[in-house]
């Protein structure tokens, strides 16, 4: 018999880090390789702790119980089934590697010495039951769990461990191509503005290069839901990912400084997608993203009539 995955109501999310080794007992709070975090008494009767038999990164999964024990009636031979959540340590190397792609189900919240904390989630539903009456009636308890665990493990880790800092990425498409000219040599990108002519502006002159760095690690993007782009003239970064063109343009009116369009050819039809850039830092809040490029744009002229 099949076992019934819940696709009516919860969008939960993963990436399925390690299995095998058999599943710890219940605690009330898991103290751990450096975290820690309380499981209240209600939820505590729900889940199950894992912290022994991981690979190397992980340091605690946690799983809803009844899913577990539904998995096993129905002859399931899946330590995936009723999957949470579990908390990561990557390396600084490791997670250059993964902002350069898609990191659905990772979710970096911390940075210490020994590395980079990651909460790793489903990117499906790992909710299981016997039959669809009993799904129905576990939707309830499923629920509650993912509202603690995406609520609060996290800030209870990083009040827990002074040795911890706060670390948020976003991972848009901009994110991506952002690390990837950062982190991978080979990556094609110039600069373009009508200030400085018809030719493109070529990174590759300047000696060291802060104003990308300053775009990847400085602001967080996130999609802008509208139709219509600023008006107005705007800083072009481009890249070429993989033959084709990709293009962002950064917004110099006053009210757009932290607008970006993204422009892109998917089989001949073009796309645009809107971003709204926000500094990390609210010190650094009045500096935009177009200030960025324009100081880029006009420190690579420069560069470029003295070479």
């Amino acid at each position: 018999m099949k076992k019934v995955l819940a696709v009516l109501l919860l969008t939960a999310m993963v990436l399925a880090f390690g299995a095998g080794a058999a599943f710890a007992a219940e605690v009330n709070k898991v103290d751990t390789q450096g975290i820690s975090f309380a499981i209240p008494e209600d939820i505590a009767a729900l889940v199950t702790v894992k912290r022994d038999g991981l690979d190397e990164d992980t340091l605690v999964e946690v799983y809803e119980t009844a899913s577990i024990e539904a998995s096993k009636a129905l002859g399931e031979n899946d330590d995936g089934a009723g999957w949470i959540f579990s908390i990561a340590r990557i390396s600084e190397e490791r997670l250059e590697e993964l902002r350069c792609g898609e990191m659905s189900g990772m979710e970096v919240f911390a940075a210490a010495e020994d590395g980079c904390y990651v909460y790793c989630h489903p990117t499906d539903v790992r909710m299981v039951r016997r039959n669809n009456d009993e799904m129905t009636a576990g939707l309830a308890e499923w629920s509650k769990i993912h509202e603690w665990a995406w609520g609060t493990v996290r800030k209870e880790i990083l009040a827990n461990n002074s040795a911890l800092s706060e670390r948020v990425y976003t991972n848009t498409y901009l994110d991506m191509l952002l690390a990837r000219a950062a982190f991978r040599e080979e990556t094609k990108y110039e600069l373009r503005s009508l200030e400085y002519g018809p030719e493109a502006l070529d990174p590759a002159v300047l000696e060291e290069n802060s104003y990308l760095e300053e775009l990847l690690e400085d602001y967080t993007y996130a999609f802008l839901d509208e139709d219509e782009a600023p008006d107005g003239e705007y800083y072009v970064l481009a890249f070429d990912d993989h033959g084709e063109e990709v293009r962002f343009d950064f917004f110099k009116a006053e009210d757009s400084r932290n607008v970006i369009r993204e422009v892109r050819v998917v089989a001949g039809e073009e796309y645009t997608t809107l971003y709204q850039a926000t500094a990390r830092n609210t010190d650094d809040a009045e500096r935009s993203t177009a200030d960025v490029m324009e100081d880029w744009c006009k420190a690579i002229a420069e560069a470029r009539k003295e070479a």
